[in-house]
């Protein structure tokens, strides 16, 4: 086998090895922690909607990044885009956010998509 073939087979394996562990990380909060909520507002020429985003975790969050797909009349995706939240959210705390709406849409399916753990709060 070949060195390159070698280095390939290694990091393969390590790479197969190491990617459950990241997934059981007790150090974040899983994406399905963060409760999502906004209303559409229709007032002006430009559709918009404003929401929250909610942090129950012990974690204090930044760079909250969430994905916004439009949805048609048969919760078909019409398009999406992506936004972030305003600043850090503390534990317990939450965060407001605006984007504009997609045209073509009729609802939306938002969720967080990423960010960054800041830090963990400690226990009482």
């Amino acid at each position: 086998m070949s060195a390159a073939a070698s280095a390939a087979a290694l990091w393969l394996a390590l790479s197969v090895v190491s990617t459950p562990a990241w997934g059981q990380d007790p150090g974040r909060p899983p994406y399905a922690a963060f409760r999502v909520s906004w209303q559409p507002q229709t007032e002006g020429i430009v559709r918009r909607i404003e929401g929250r985003v909610q942090n129950p975790s012990r974690f204090r969050v930044t760079n909250v990044r969430l994905r916004v797909e439009g949805l048609d009349a048969d919760s078909a995706p019409v398009a999406q885009r992506f936004t972030w939240t305003f600043g850090d959210i503390v534990p317990g705390g939450e965060a407001s956010f605006v984007v504009d709406g997609i045209p073509g849409a009729v609802s939306y399916r938002i969720a967080v998509y990423s960010f960054d753990v800041v830090s963990v709060a400690q226990s009482p």
